[in-house]
C-alpha cells in the first residue's frame, strides 16, 4: 500500500480540491461516493452525477493520484574547487525540487529551483546551510540542513616556508661537511707528525 493524495479538479471556474487518502487502496471523492480500484499515476476525466439535487446535476472532472513525497535525502559531491549537491527524493510522483540557502545569522535566504545545486567553499567562519524541499501538488517534505562546510576543501597554504626550510638545510649540511674536512686534515697532521718522528 502507497501512502497517496488526489487532486480533482472541476471543470469550469471552481478551485481544486484536494482529498488526502493516506494509506489507503480507495480514494473517496467527498461524502458522497468513492472511486475505487485508481494506481499511482493515473489520470481520469470523470463524469459525476450529484443525487442530492433535482434535476440532476453532471460535473466533469478531471482525477490525478499522486503519491505523497519522502523525505528528500542530500548527497555532495565533493570537488576540487565546489561542490555539487543534489536532492532526491525516494518517493513520489511529478516531484520538484527547490533549495534554500541560510546565510549566517539568518539574514535573507536565497531559493534556487531544481534538483542539482553548485556552491563554492567559503572560509570557516562563514557558516550557510542548505536545506531542499521536494514537493507536488499534494505533499511537500523539506531536508535536514547541510553545512556549506561538508566537504572540507582545503584552501592552498601559504608555503613560503618552503625556501627558508631548504636554506637551513643546505647551510646545516654545508657546515657537516666543512666540520668533517677539518677533522680528517686535523687527523692526517697528526698521522704524519707521528709518522716523522
Amino acid at each position: 500500500m502507497h501512502a497517496f493524495s488526489a487532486l480533482s479538479q472541476v471543470i469550469g471556474n471552481q478551485s481544486p480540491k484536494v482529498y488526502q487518502c493516506g494509506s489507503s487502496e480507495r480514494i473517496a471523492v467527498a461524502a458522497v461516493g468513492s472511486i475505487t480500484n485508481v494506481t499511482v499515476g493515473q489520470s481520469v476525466l470523470t463524469l459525476y452525477r450529484s443525487e442530492y439535487s433535482k434535476p440532476h446535476k453532471y460535473s466533469r472532472f478531471h482525477l490525478q493520484v499522486f503519491e505523497c513525497v519522502s523525505k528528500p535525502n542530500i548527497t555532495a559531491e565533493c570537488r576540487s574547487n565546489n561542490i555539487s549537491l543534489s536532492c532526491s527524493s525516494s518517493r513520489g510522483t511529478e516531484v520538484t525540487y527547490s533549495w534554500e540557502t541560510v546565510p549566517p545569522a539568518g539574514n535573507g535566504s536565497c531559493v534556487h529551483m531544481g534538483q542539482t545545486m553548485e556552491m563554492y567553499p567559503l572560509p570557516p567562519s562563514e557558516s550557510t546551510t542548505y536545506t531542499c524541499t521536494a514537493q507536488n501538488p499534494v505533499s511537500r517534505a523539506t531536508s535536514d540542513p547541510i553545512d556549506r562546510g561538508v566537504c572540507s576543501i582545503q584552501q592552498p597554504q601559504d608555503r613560503r616556508w618552503i625556501p627558508a626550510v631548504c636554506g637551513l638545510s643546505a647551510f646545516i649540511l654545508t657546515l657537516l661537511l666543512l666540520l668533517f674536512f677539518l677533522y680528517w686534515r686535523n687527523h692526517r697532521n697528526k698521522r704524519s707528525t707521528y709518522n716523522n718522528n
